[in-house]
């Protein structure tokens, strides 16, 4: 009877002394976290152990972001800053066949706007005829490219072949649209060339468009009828700007020579004022990209009219450099002329070399 007694007991005592075990053990754990969250405790502890006090505490580092529910992301480093775009460059154009065969402006290109062109350009713009002997050809050829200019503008070069112009420049290229106008009057299709620094330049795109159709005229006493056409070339600098260049041979003056044959409805000088008008909307189309030069004989002067090239072209917003006669570069007004000089060459015309600030210029 007395063991079973003593059994029970020892297992109350047994367990009374597990629980105070507990006890101590909790007690210890909350003196431990306490002395972590109070360093003026810690610094007790350590001094009733002889140990010297912990120096200054660092400053807390900044709370990570939480996302709730799940872990601690990362704090996301800095954007780096957006790398400067380059120029906008095309792919080399090879040119329109068979444009301009009626009469009727460009209405669109497939290029890039470019942004405004800084620098300068020079130009050279000449009236070579066909009756140009081969030696004077050739002397003209370097008489105008002498100046290294940028753009080179010919009127007259329909006896002479793309092959031959690039002959007689070395360095520069050549665009004129290869296919023929079998019209009447169509022949006057081949008459204008426009050639480029082939190291500065690249062509974007290039064509030819009919400004007059069927000029009924005199010439040399006897009746003719020549059609009239501007050849324009886009050009691109490596730098992204684009320039575009039209050479033109517009009619023999009408004013001067007013007389056509036959019965004809409309006058030399309407027709003269509807092909500038046609030219002028080419030049609209060409310079939503950038700047636009326009050269060639034009055949008419200041002052005869408002259907002149001169009178139409300054309207429209252009300044121009010209011969004493009618050799015309047409430039935005913007655009600063800061050389332009006359230079002899085989032809009736001097021929016109000018140098042009772009003064940025851009797209219109």
């Amino acid at each position: 009877m007395n063991r079973r007694r003593a059994r029970p007991a020892r297992r109350q005592g047994l367990q009374a002394g597990a629980a105070a075990l507990v006890v101590t053990l909790l007690g210890a754990l909350v003196v431990a976290d306490n002395l972590r969250d109070d360093p003026e405790a810690n610094d007790a502890s350590a001094r009733a152990d002889g140990a010297q006090p912990a120096g200054p505490t660092a400053a807390p580092a900044p709370p990570q972001r939480v996302l709730p529910g799940t872990v601690l992301l990362r704090e996301p480093k800095p954007p780096k800053p957006p790398k400067p775009e380059g120029p906008v460059l095309v792919e080399p154009g090879t040119g329109r066949v068979g444009s301009g065969l009626r009469v009727g402006p460009l209405e669109s290109v497939e290029a890039p706007i470019g942004p405004a062109v800084q620098g300068t350009v020079t130009t050279a713009v000449a009236n070579l005829p066909n009756r140009t002997s081969a030696g004077g050809f050739a002397t003209s050829m370097r008489t105008l490219t002498s100046a290294a200019p940028d753009f080179v503008m010919l009127n007259e070069v329909s006896s002479r072949g793309d092959d031959e112009l690039r002959a007689l420049a070395p360095g520069y290229d050549a665009y004129r649209d290869p296919q023929a106008d079998r019209s009447e009057g169509g022949f006057q299709a081949m008459n204008n060339a426009v050639m480029w620094d082939a190291d500065r330049w690249t062509l974007v795109d290039a064509g030819r468009v009919k400004l007059v159709e069927d000029d009924g005229s005199y010439y040399q006493g006897r009746p003719v009828v020549w059609d009239r056409f501007a050849m324009w070339a886009m050009l691109q600098r490596a730098d992204g700007a684009i320039v575009s260049i039209v050479s033109t041979h517009m009619m023999t003056n009408p004013a001067k020579y007013p007389r056509q044959p036959g019965g004809a409805r409309q006058s030399r000088v309407a027709r003269y004022s509807a092909g500038m008008d046609v030219l002028l909307d080419t030049v609209d189309t060409l310079a939503a990209h950038g700047p636009v030069l326009v050269g060639g004989d034009m055949n008419s002067h200041p002052g005869q009219g408002p259907w002149t090239a001169a009178a139409k072209m300054t309207s429209a917003g252009f300044g121009y450099a010209k011969d004493r006669a009618v050799m015309y570069l047409f430039h935005q007004a913007d655009v600063e002329v800061v050389d332009h000089r006359e230079v002899r060459v085989d032809s009736d015309h001097p021929a016109i070399v000018t140098t042009l600030d772009m003064s940025g210029q851009g797209p219109s």
